[in-house]
């Protein structure tokens, strides 16, 4: 009886704090970024302004994601919808094609997809960008607009 009432106590001294601290943790605000001297603080969040000039970037809940221009993104999302959802699914989630999640196509790269989409594969997939269907720029949009996944 002693032996597993020290247990139930033990148990519970190291459970609490598991449960205790992220609580803690998730009513803490974090800091607002340093602000630097007649610059406004939203221009160093992430997102936002294109640090190479006036272009709106996407923002990615995925930091591994490539950036994107968010007119970029809407017109890869344009091309999605009308050439790939009917394969790969509305959700990206797959149908009669593969899986296109964030997960599976950010660990393919950039590159990989540019050919998938190119070139097609001999699974049943069309080959956009050789058959004259999408243009190398709109290629290139797909290859980076479906790695991410827009913040909702």
């Amino acid at each position: 009886m002693r032996y597993a009432r020290a247990v139930f106590i033990l148990a519970f001294l190291f459970t609490v704090p598991l449960v205790i601290v992220p609580i803690i943790a998730i009513g803490q605000k974090s800091a607002p970024p340093e602000h630097q001297e007649g610059k406004p603080a939203a221009e160093y969040e992430a997102g936002g302004k294109s640090p190479v000039g006036e272009v709106e970037m996407h923002r990615d809940i995925n930091p591994k994601a490539p950036m994107i221009s968010a007119a970029d993104f809407e017109r890869g999302k344009q091309i999605y919808f009308e050439r790939c959802a009917g394969c790969h699914g509305v959700l990206r989630k797959g149908a009669t094609g593969k899986p296109l999640t964030p997960e599976t196509t950010i660990a393919l790269g950039t590159e990989n997809l540019e050919a998938i989409i190119n070139y097609g594969s001999p699974a049943g997939m069309p080959n956009w960008g050789t058959s004259g269907e999408l243009t190398h720029e709109e290629v290139d949009i797909m290859s980076r607009s479906r790695r991410g996944q827009r913040k909702r």
